[in-house]
């Protein structure tokens, strides 16, 4: 059988409840891993809390910091914003108190408390690992250089995080998505999860026919447009099955691992 790579978004489309994979999923994984097909996490999770979820799945490799940070075929790779664009970030999420998290691919930083549910909830952390307050410039300037991300929260004035949204994209110093409705995603410029994708189809020689895209939210498009399977979960946003080439059931029934037995069985009958 040909080579192939799927990439796998996290919240919303292989975990269960931000944690668990099920053991169908589990299982059609390791399977195919045998017959050469390369799983991927692709995730807007910073890289060592990307890793809890990696350890349940023997041999997959991990896209993180929606695109950030990688594992390529040399090793991690990492791009940062750079103080200016940190700084930026702070100032204008600061106009309204909106919670800003910063990640670098080991620590997460918070500029606003917010309880661990809602940040949990983000699709970026979990209540278990730890994270610095970041209470002034003077102490956001003492980490900017190591910053890889970042999500804003809504406290749920959605309008206040639009308006954060178009500030930050007038700057021109990074790129905006999000991964749900309620959040900012931050990204450096030219860099997201697609930028990735691509770069590990030149390094592993796989093209976009033999490229799986499995994603919910709108942060899930860039890699999408890499792929020829781009599959959007049921759960997806609208715009995001608009956008993919196939839509399978949602994350709660394993929608993922349906889409790839299906796939398989069908190459596994044609060749018969």
């Amino acid at each position: 059988m040909a080579k192939y790579l799927v990439f796998m978004d996290l919240d919303g489309t292989l975990l269960k409840d931000h944690k668990h994979i099920s053991k169908r999923t589990k299982e059609t994984i390791a399977r195919l891993q045998k017959n050469d097909v390369m799983f991927y996490i692709s995730t807007g999770r910073m890289y060592e809390l990307a890793k809890i979820t990696q350890r349940m799945l023997p041999g997959v490799k991990m896209v993180t910091s929606n695109g950030a940070v990688f594992d390529g075929i040399n090793g991690r790779e990492v791009t940062k914003f750079g103080g200016d664009t940190v700084e930026a970030a702070y100032r204008i999420t600061q106009e309204n108190k909106l919670p800003m998290m910063l990640f670098t691919p080991e620590k997460a930083y918070f500029t606003e408390k917010v309880p661990d549910f809602i940040a949990k909830n983000a699709g970026n952390f979990d209540e278990s690992f730890g994270y610095d307050e970041i209470n002034n410039l003077t102490q956001l300037r003492a980490v900017e250089d190591k910053i890889t991300n970042g999500v804003v929260l809504s406290r749920g004035d959605l309008s206040e995080l639009d308006l954060a949204r178009e500030k930050l994209a007038e700057t021109k110093l990074l790129r905006v998505s999000s991964s749900n409705p309620t959040n900012i995603e931050m990204i450096p410029l030219n860099t997201d999860k697609g930028t990735a994708v691509k770069q590990i189809q030149a390094e592993q020689n796989v093209d976009s026919d033999h490229t799986f895209v499995f994603g919910d939210g709108m942060n899930d498009v860039g890699m999408m447009q890499e792929a020829k399977m781009s599959v959007a979960m049921g759960n997806a946003q609208p715009e995001v099955k608009e956008i993919a080439n196939y839509v399978t059931d949602t994350n709660e029934n394993d929608g993922l691992a349906m889409f790839l037995e299906q796939y398989f069985q069908k190459k596994v009958e044609n060749k018969n």
